[in-house]
């Protein structure tokens, strides 16, 4: 049986994760140095993913994070 708000849930999640994508690549294009603030997502994104896996968390949360952190990451060459 599948949850009639499904679809819904989809729409609203692909839309957030797309407008956070725009967030994301317009601060990064206005940086004064964006291959800086990139190697600064990318230390971040290694710091929280390790606190992620020290927590006691399925493992569906871990793959949800990376997902969404591959899907809002801006569209660069050197983007984490």
């Amino acid at each position: 049986m599948t949850d009639s708000n499904e679809p819904l849930l989809n729409d609203t999640l692909y839309g957030m994760m797309a407008a956070l994508q725009v967030s994301l690549r317009a601060l990064t294009k206005s940086h004064p140095h964006p291959a800086a603030l990139i190697h600064e997502f990318r230390l971040e994104h290694e710091e929280t993913y390790a606190l992620l896996v020290a927590q006691d968390i399925p493992d569906s949360v871990l793959d949800t994070y990376r997902r969404t952190l591959h899907a809002i990451s801006p569209n660069t060459d050197v983007a984490p």
